[in-house]
């Protein structure tokens, strides 16, 4: 049955392989919290926009804020660069008796922020919101308006292009049918410097490398006794693929092709990537399972069920029974996916895939690591930093968040903030664990056929490295309010700490070609178990 396993295999090893060059990204959808300069848009109505969302403040707005409820107007010139129409401001009746208070909906482009805000301010507004032309939102200064800027008495608040996109046509489309216009209100964004959902993650995120380290060395029998349950988690030869130099350089070459394709192609693929994420999670929770069940119940192994399907081979009762949970986790996922529900489930298929990931492929040494991992290096600044001058926005972070589908591409792991206004979850992309993953796995085999204990390895130091680079990941992410390339940080982690850690040990040759260190400690075994033998 060894053809009929690595057929089953091939639709999760797929996924996952098209899966992580594009999520090797960290984003944080409440970008800049902590920092004073964030506001919170609370809309009210209609019931289409009701919900919180992330705005940016001038660093000349007007402070305090108006409070209570005010309506939103879009003005004859859409730059609200000339002065507004008499009749732009909302007549009585809207939200009560006397005449709402109101601000204005204006783009970005053609005269300055100040000037924006003067012309609004003018017309009686109590603020102006300034839409993006793309979906990066700078903080706005005065510029060289610095002496007119003190003439502001009205807040100015940044959004992106899609966000004052969908407030605009809101204005817009109740104008035109005479309904009233959107209620909202605005606040402050004030957080703890790090939400507890950040550490949640980061601790999630580095469980799920020393997780999947463990199942990768399961097949090590110098350090497993046979018949027990981590050594039938072991993957049969046949099913591993070693990762060499052209893997290396290929999977980042093909990772920015698709990255590409699905910039500009999401809107129709977003479908598909859910359709593989599904299909590979289905198959990788369903064959833990069976490996689960074919070990404490052995019997199950050589029973087998025929399934009238073609191509289809005979199936073991171990992994029927083991696909009806899965199914079931998939389905509801599936249900569950854009409810404030889904994010259990998509972690626990998540998980399935990073685990089932790290126990197929291996790195063979340090040399092929170093080469995969520096190329993924780049690949992450590039595609998040770089991309936007060549295609005016950040591909990495756009095809991440879904590229404005309304669906959320599932290959990351989430997990809610926890009292955060804005109700949005914390991201991590599958490969920024996935990438670091297979070199800790590799390291981990080195210290098992060493015979090195855990303190004396490299295991232990690039785990350590790997918790260390996530929260500057997070770190960055916060002050930077952008989405940020995780490898930036996570490759010197664990990669720069292995190369130090073995350079000062001497050992750097016997990592580069993956050689087991014979030091003292193995020695000295291997003579205890030379004499043992030899009835001594």
């Amino acid at each position: 049955m060894a053809g009929t396993t690595r057929w089953r295999q091939r639709p999760a090893v797929a996924a996952i392989l098209l899966a992580l060059p594009m999520l090797a990204v960290a984003d944080n959808p409440a970008k800049g919290e902590g920092n004073p300069t964030t506001a919170v848009i609370a809309m009210h109505s209609p019931a289409e926009l009701s919900g919180n969302y992330a705005g940016y403040f001038a660093t000349f707005s007007h402070w305090p804020l108006p409070k209570g409820d005010l309506v939103l107007r879009v003005p004859t010139d859409e730059l609200g660069c000339s002065e507004y129409p008499t009749d732009v401001a909302p007549k009585p009746g809207i939200l009560g008796s006397a005449a709402p208070t109101w601000a204005s909906v204006v783009t970005r482009g053609t005269c300055t922020f100040v000037q924006k805000a003067l012309m609004a301010q003018k017309a009686g507004a109590v603020g102006v919101i300034v839409v993006s032309n793309d979906q990066t939102v700078q903080i706005m200064g005065a510029g060289n308006d610095t002496r007119d800027s003190d003439s502001v008495n009205i807040f100015v608040i940044g959004v992106d292009q899609y966000l004052g996109g969908r407030f605009r046509n809101a204005t817009l489309h109740a104008d035109k049918v005479g309904q009233d216009p959107p209620a909202m209100s605005i606040s402050p964004y004030v957080s703890s410097l790090m939400n507890i959902s950040e550490f949640v993650l980061i601790c999630m995120a580095t469980a799920l490398v020393a997780l999947g380290a463990f199942f990768s060395t399961a097949d090590v029998t110098v350090a497993q006794e046979p018949g027990n349950f981590a050594t039938a988690l072991a993957p049969p030869e046949e099913e591993v693929l070693e990762v060499d130099s052209y893997l290396a350089v290929g999977f980042c070459a093909v990772g920015s092709c698709f990255l590409v394709f699905l910039f500009y192609f999401m809107h129709y693929m977003i479908y598909v990537i859910i359709f593989c994420f599904c299909v590979g999670g289905f198959s990788c929770i369903s064959q833990f399972g069976a490996i689960c069940l074919n070990h404490h119940f052995p019997s199950l192994r050589n029973k087998f069920v025929q399934i009238p399907i073609p191509m289809v081979d005979p199936l073991m009762h171990a992994e029927v029974i083991a696909g009806v949970p899965a199914l079931a986790i998939v389905i509801s996922w599936v249900c569950l996916r854009n409810t404030p529900y889904g994010w259990p489930l998509q972690d626990i298929i998540g998980a399935g895939f990073l685990c089932w990931l790290q126990r197929t492929l291996r790195l063979p040494n340090i040399r092929i690591a170093s080469l995969l991992l520096s190329a993924m290096f780049f690949f992450d600044i590039f595609w998040v930093f770089i991309s936007p001058l060549f295609f005016h926005e950040s591909v990495m972070v756009r095809v991440a968040t879904g590229g404005g589908t309304g669906e959320s591409v599932p290959m990351l792991l989430r997990i809610p903030a926890l009292g955060d206004p804005f109700g949005n979850d914390r991201l991590l992309g599958f490969g920024d664990i996935a990438l670091p993953g297979l070199l800790v796995s590799c390291l981990r085999r080195h210290d098992l056929l060493s015979r090195r204990p855990l303190t004396k390895g490299y295991f232990l130091p690039a785990l350590i490295g790997y918790f260390i680079g996530l929260n500057v990941t997070i770190a960055a992410l916060i002050m930077m309010r952008m989405g940020q390339p995780a490898l930036l940080y996570l490759v010197p982690g664990t990669l720069g700490t292995t190369v130090v850690l073995s350079s000062c040990r001497g050992e750097l040759n016997l990592l580069w070609d993956g050689i087991p260190a014979k030091d003292q400690v193995f020695e000295d075994s291997a003579e205890e178990d030379s004499e043992y033998k030899d009835g001594v």
